[in-house]
This record gives structure tokens, sequence and C-alpha cells, in this order.
């Protein structure tokens, strides 16, 4: 498995020239990674060639930061977004499931850099050069860890990412998961569940394990981005990857996990179910009810339900099309490893629209007390210091800030306060205005010079970065993948000559899109919000369907013990909630987890 150490952008990390991939090899530790994963690989979905048609032109980048400058509000208001009609836990399930499938497309490197967009390589290269540093399976390695893949050269790192994994076990109950406890100032959310809610960080593990961690660490980082890891490593979260704890809220969703499978090791203590009450058999029980909410809680939502079961009565046909030209194209490749560079790089990057820039997130920082701040559900995470800006000095999330998931998780749009919705923003062209200006990121430039000041500006712009990382991995216009799925029966409609239709009352927006020629060549992410935007349903147009859904149904079909492969459901199951349903949504995932009363 990988063990992330760095939020998204990864520019203190050393930079390692380009090696020849190595089938089934262990992939080397790089951009902060601390432990080895799995070689895996990534492909287009449009066979790379050499039509131009289908590409952007020859954009300049400043014509690309202008069109993510108009997609960022400039006023930091609760209105400053519409609201959707999803249930905001989406948001943040979704930022989950992109982490177990992929990493690296959103770390700088020499194919990926977004400071020099500038393709460097063909498609054919950068198929054959760019590796994904997960498992592209939902196998909850961030939450599990795994075993390396194949061989690693140095022992050491094998060594140090071994004793990483058992930090993640807790030290005298070893059939459960580690988890920390939230500490004062308070109050909890409720006032009938245990403070036993914040995620395993490294002040309360072994020195071996700490030791570990700085090992390799320091073998792949720059000094400065070293000395600012070992001064944060006591606040940081002991996962799988620290992505996870880059905000609160999906640090809180990783937190049910941990907390899911000890109850599920307590379910089977206390009930004749069977089942031996060991290790093994949470996490086999933990990961069937994830993979069959990922389908039924959290593709039927996100997708047209239409193009969802389409894809599975077809058992996803037109997505091993695309797995057998990639391998026709890179001999000796994985079939089951290549994930699309379009599903990460851009169809699946539509949940930064859903974030809101103000959270009803719980009775102190929501109503009837206040709200919750962007910005500020970065500050209690490890990596933005637990507070530290605040004045406070903890190593554990206060009590104040864990998250009551009664206002996260069932979508309700009814209050007339002022305040905000209990809602996902709609899945459109604008995102919310703390993403335009992300507080922790960046912070490796030096402001005080132009340069360092103008590349401080553009890690923090998460349009910027989007638009300019699919310009550095050459993805093809929407236009351009519209047409190639349709021509090969994926999905029934075709690609939109103008996207200025679909848009919502913004002239200024559609304005410069013509201008620029972007509304008939678009950006492949652009234009799956765009899809959405003009779609009548809550998410994804037919396009944005497919892509996402194909990849999370082609890992699940994949992996001969997944939910869909067994044809698992909730009803088959032994657990049950405390009022003795089936854990089949996830509300009732959170209450059976006791992180929701």
């Amino acid at each position: 498995m990988t063990f992330q150490m760095q939020s998204h952008g990864g520019a203190q990390a050393k930079r390692a020239p380009t090696e020849k991939p190595q089938l089934l090899e262990a992939l080397r530790p790089a951009d902060g990674d601390i432990a080895v994963d799995e070689a895996a690989d990534f492909g287009f979905l449009l066979p790379p060639g050499g039509d131009a048609s289908q590409y952007l032109p020859d954009v300049p980048d400043a014509d690309l930061d202008q069109l993510g400058d108009l997609m960022v509000p400039d006023v930091d208001t609760v209105d400053a977004t519409p609201d959707g009609a999803m249930a905001p836990v989406l948001t943040y399930w979704g930022q989950f499931l992109d982490h177990e499938l992929t990493a690296r497309t959103d770390r700088e490197s020499d194919l990926t850099a977004i400071d020099d967009p500038t393709p460097k390589a063909t498609g054919e290269e950068i198929e054959r050069q760019l590796k994904n540093a997960r498992t592209p399976r939902f196998d909850l390695d961030s939450v599990y860890g795994g075993l390396p893949v194949g061989t690693f050269s140095d022992p050491s790192i094998q060594h140090a990412a071994s004793v990483l994994r058992t930090g993640l076990r807790h030290p005298v109950h070893t059939a459960k998961m580690r988890v920390g406890t939230a500490v004062e100032p308070g109050p909890l959310p409720d006032d009938t569940l245990d403070p036993h809610r914040d995620l395993p960080r490294f002040h309360q593990v072994e020195q071996k394990v700490r030791d570990a961690a700085l090992d390799i660490a320091r073998a792949q980082m720059n000094d400065d981005g070293f000395a600012k890891f070992e001064a944060g490593l006591p606040k940081r979260a002991l996962i799988g990857d620290m992505r996870n704890d880059e905000n609160i809220i999906i640090a809180q969703f990783h937190l049910s996990f941990l907390r899911f499978h000890n109850k599920v090791v307590d379910f089977l203590t206390a009930n004749d179910t069977g089942w031996i009450a060991d290790f093994d058999a949470a996490k086999s029980l933990t990961k069937l009810h994830y993979q069959w909410l990922v389908v039924h809680g959290y593709l039927k939502d996100i997708c047209d339900p239409d193009v969802v079961s389409r894809i599975l009565d077809t058992r996803n046909a037109h997505y091993d099309a695309f797995r057998a030209d990639y391998a026709a194209r890179n001999p000796g490749r994985v079939v089951g490893n290549v994930i699309p560079l379009e599903f990460s790089v851009a169809a699946f990057r539509f949940g930064h629209s859903m974030v809101r820039n103000i959270y009803d997130y719980n009775r102190t920082f929501g109503r009837p007390n206040g709200t919750a701040p962007f910005d500020q559900i970065f500050a209690f995470t490890g990596g933005g210091g637990i507070g530290a800006r605040f004045g406070l000095n903890l190593n554990n999330i206060p009590k104040n800030w864990v998250i009551d998931w009664a206002r996260f998780v069932t979508p309700d749009g009814s209050f007339a306060d002022g305040g905000p919705q209990r809602l996902a923003r709609r899945v459109d062209t604008v995102i919310a205005p703390p993403l335009g200006d992300m507080a922790n990121e960046g912070g490796e430039f030096d402001a005080g010079t132009p340069d360092g000041a103008a590349l401080r500006a553009l890690f923090r712009n998460l349009a910027r970065r989007n638009l300019r990382r699919g310009k550095s991995l050459r993805l093809p216009t929407g236009q351009a993948l519209h047409a190639h799925l349709q021509s090969i029966g994926a999905v029934t409609s075709g690609p939109q000559t103008d996207v200025r239709v679909w848009l919502d009352n913004k002239p200024d927006l559609a304005a410069f899109l013509d201008d620029h020629a972007f509304n008939s060549a678009t950006p492949l992410w652009f234009y799956c919000l765009a899809e959405a935007e003009g779609t009548p349903g809550p998410g994804l147009g037919e396009l944005g369907s497919w892509i996402v859904a194909a990849t999370f149904i082609g890992a699940l079909m994949d992996d001969a013990d997944s939910a869909l492969s067994r044809e698992f459901s909730p009803d088959q199951s032994p657990l049950r909630t405390p009022d003795g349903d089936p854990i089949n949504t996830i509300e009732r995932w959170m209450r059976f987890a006791a992180v929701l009363a």
C-alpha cells in the first residue's frame, strides 16, 4: 500500500527522473509516499493518436487561468454557489473514493507539472510512464494497509513500511483498528456517544513507528519538506493516505471505517452469528458493506441511474473494450490495473463543484450557534496543525469539532434563517470561493518574491490547477471523448458542439468561452461540469455518469471478492443496526459505527 504523507500539490517532494515502469514491481516511493504500492497503470479512454482536432489547440496558460478564475465567484457568501439536491456527505464520500483508486495525477512530477503545463510527452509515452500509486480496487488500503506488490530495491524502506502497517492496529485488542480520542474544548455534537472520534495520530504510537515514518520521509522529501513533516509528525494521522486528513470532514468519514470495523468485532463477539470475531472477519464485512454502498448508496445518487443500470446489465462491456485497447497498445500490462486518465484528471473532479463555503457542521459550528467556514475545516486536521492558528496547542481534534453526521447524511433544504442548507452544492461550472485560495496549499513558495508569489497563488487555486493538469496530461476535449464514446455505443447522446447552451445564466463565462473557442473545443473537466449544469437531474450528465460509473464498476468487477462479484447485499449480512435494520444506507453505516446517535 501507499502511505500518502502530503496534501494535494506535493511541490516539496524530491523529483526523480522518470523511470521505465516494471510490470508488477512495487512502485518506488516518490512525492511524499512513504511506503510502496502496486505500480498500477493509467490509460486514455480515447486512444491517443495524431488527430489534432481531438485535443485543445496550443492554448496559452493565461487563457486557462482566466477560465479557472471565472469559475470561482468573487464573493464569499452563503449564496456564492447554488444549492443542489444531494446530501453534503456525498462530497466527501467522493473524495474518499477518489483516494481509494488513484494517486499521482494530483502531484507535481515531470509529466504532471502545472507550473509549466506544456506537455512533456506524447499520449503513448504518458500511458507507458505515468504510474498510479493506489491499487485500482476498492480494497480500503487507505484504512487497512496492504502488502507490497512485487519487489523493491531498498530493504530498509520495505521494513519501515511493514512497521508503519503495524501501527494501524490496536496494540492490545489486535482484532481492532487504532483510533484517537477527541479532547477539550467541547462539547461533543451528541450526549450519548463516546469521545473516541479522532483518527489515530503519531503521538500515541510506539517510537519505532514514528521512526519508520521519519526514515522513509527523509529519503523522499527535500530538506524543507522533511523539516515541516518532522515538526508536524505528532499531530499527523497514522492512516494509509494522508489526503484523508486534509480536511476534517473527510477525516471524520475515514474515522467511520475504523469505528465500523471495531463495532463489527463487538457485534460478532456479542451475537451468535456463525462468524468468528477476529480481524479478518471484521475486515471482510466492513469491505462488503462499503462496496455495496459504493454502487447503491453513492453511484446511484451521483450518476444517472439509467446509465448505472445499463453498465451493470451489459457487464461493463464498453469499459472492457477500453482496457483491451489499452493492453493492445501496451503489451504485457495487466488489463485490470488500468484507470482512465479522463476519470482521474477530469470527470471525477466534479466533486470540487459540490463543496460548500460554509457548513452547518454541528451544534457549536452550526445551528443554533454559528457556522463552519470552509477554511476552518482545514485548520482542525494534522496538516492544518489542529487549530494552531487559533492559538490551540492540541495533538487531537477538540470535541467541538467532531462532526454531527445527522446534518450531512440526509439532504435538507428547508431552512429559512439565512444560514447554510444541509445540501451539497449543485454540480455545475462554479466552485466555492475558498477553493480559489486554499489556505493549506502553496506554503512551500516564498510569497515575498514575484515568482514565489505567483506559484503560491497558482497552487492555491484549484480551478487553475485542474485545467493546467488536463493540459499537461494531454486530455482530449470533451467533444472528442463524447463523440468517441457515442461511436462505440457506450453513451447514446452525442457531443455538445457549443457548451454555452448548457450554462445557466452565466453571460460573462459564455462570452469568454466564445471569444477563446472553448465553447466548441472544451477542456474535459469543464465539459463534464457544464453537461451536469445542463442536465435536469441532480448529478452528472450521461458522459460524466458513464466515465465515473464504468470506472467504479470495473474496479469492483475485477475483484473476485467484491460485493458486486459475490452478489452480496446487506440482507445477507449478520450485521444489524441497534434498531435491527440491515446496513443499507450511509446513515445506517454511521449509526452502526456509533458516530451518529
